[in-house]
């Protein structure tokens, strides 16, 4: 793509939220297996605190918006645009699936019997190893869906497109209303699509992410304005619902529920976060090492939880707790992006790195 092409602010993003997710892994190291969690001391409990209540909400939803602004409504026909995204996203995926099954074997992370184990689940869902790549599935789903929302993006006007959100926005609140009441609208074990299921979700981004450029047209001014206070005091109230509930639960959904990717924190502070970047107007200085981030991110997010675990466990008997969350993301960002600016380089490397 053209330089004049490119929209700046997005790489800029993009490099940022790849950052984020190493943030929220470095974390984890500390104090999560996925399911249960544990503090080893207080400087941890505040140290996660801190990094988590702010980029664990907005990491994904960030990616998705960026991927809304650009590909929606979808112009090209649907198998062209899909046959790009799946060859760009789906090919590299599948290789990382079963990278991650085998390769641990090579340095003895376990046998090479729990690896064809492995191999064999990879063809399923991903293993624990690879939990991360959850997103891709997800991804993968909201191609699909593109194509069949974009002729109404074409068309909707502000006001209904602001309907469809406000109901978006609802949905995002049902985390609490279950905590109170258990199921809600219709759920059972018997329907799992409930009022209000078909328009809840990641897809809410999409629909987000469109609406942002197509309708959104504050200064600089008025989104510092408006962005940062909420910003702020969003990650204020986010950081004392950790730290209480951090007391109150045992498991990770029960810690972590107010700050999942579906709930109505995630929503408004993504939107905040994005409509920050969107101010940076120029490219500035660093835009060429952004932009090869920006173009690395995909592979980088693929192959990080392949070093960034070995990496933690080198800098955490060395440094204090929040020091050694920094060190391992700001490694495992620099040796992912190396790797996978590398692999690009190469004439099959769109196909493992994207």
């Amino acid at each position: 793509m053209a330089e004049k092409q490119r929209i700046v602010f997005l790489d800029y993003l993009r490099a940022a939220a790849c950052f984020m997710v190493l943030l929220v892994h470095s974390s984890e190291c500390v104090y999560s297996d996925d399911y249960s969690f544990s503090f080893p001391s207080e400087l941890a409990r505040w140290s996660i605190m801190f990094f988590q209540c702010f980029v664990r909400p907005i990491a994904v939803p960030l990616f998705l918006m960026a991927s809304a602004y650009l590909l929606v409504p979808v112009t090209k026909p649907t198998g062209e645009f899909l046959k790009k995204r799946f060859t760009r996203v789906g090919i590299p995926f599948v290789v990382f699936l079963f990278l991650y099954a085998f390769l641990p074997a090579v340095w003895g992370e376990f046998t090479w019997a729990e690896a064809w184990a492995n191999v064999k689940q990879a063809g399923i869902n991903f293993i624990p190893r690879e939990s991360h790549l959850w997103f891709v599935y997800m991804m993968l789903g909201l191609y699909l869906i593109m194509p069949v929302i974009s002729p109404w993006l074409d068309k909707v006007s502000k006001k209904e497109e602001q309907f469809f959100l406000g109901i978006w926005g609802f949905t995002l609140c049902l985390y609490w209303l279950r905590d109170i009441f258990g199921p809600v609208f219709g759920e059972c074990w018997w329907n799992p699509y409930p009022f209000f299921y078909y328009v809840s979700g990641f897809v809410g981004y999409i629909v987000l992410g469109h609406y942002i450029r197509k309708w959104v047209d504050w200064s600089p001014a008025k989104v510092r304005s408006i962005c940062i206070p909420v910003l702020l005091a969003l990650y204020a109230f986010s950081c004392w619902q950790f730290y209480r509930r951090s007391f109150l639960f045992e498991t990770n959904r029960e810690l972590e529920m107010h700050l999942q990717n579906d709930t109505i924190i995630a929503g408004v502070m993504s939107a905040c976060v994005f409509l920050l970047f969107r101010t940076i107007s120029s490219p500035g200085k660093a835009y060429g090492t952004v932009r090869s981030i920006s173009a690395a991110s995909y592979g980088m997010y693929l192959m990080h939880m392949l070093m960034l675990p070995a990496i933690f466990s080198v800098m955490n008997p060395l440094l204090p707790v929040p020091l050694a969350i920094l060190a391992t993301a700001i490694l495992s960002y620099l040796a992912s992006w190396a790797i996978s600016a590398l692999i690009g380089k190469l004439p099959f490397g769109k196909y493992i790195v994207g």
